[in-house]
């Protein structure tokens, strides 16, 4: 998968409506958009990793978002 550009990442998140939470706030409806998402970009979790798909996806678009400076910074770790 190519890199998102940030502001497609947050077109992804606001058309979600996963914006300014945390993904374990999120309702199921807007997990499985992501996720939906996810599909379409052809998205895979890293190797390895320790947690679903959807959450390592949302991290990911919070981290593209961010570069933008127009993201707030209060979800990214």
């Amino acid at each position: 998968m190519a890199k998102l550009e940030p502001a497609v990442a947050i077109e992804i998140l606001n058309g979600c409506d996963a914006r300014d939470q945390d993904f374990h706030a999120l309702g199921s409806e807007t997990v499985d958009a992501l996720l939906a998402y996810a599909d379409e970009y052809g998205y895979r979790k890293p190797r390895g990793a320790n947690g679903s798909r959807g959450r390592y996806w949302h991290a990911y678009l919070v981290r593209q978002a961010v570069k933008s400076g127009t993201w707030p910074r209060m979800w990214s770790r």
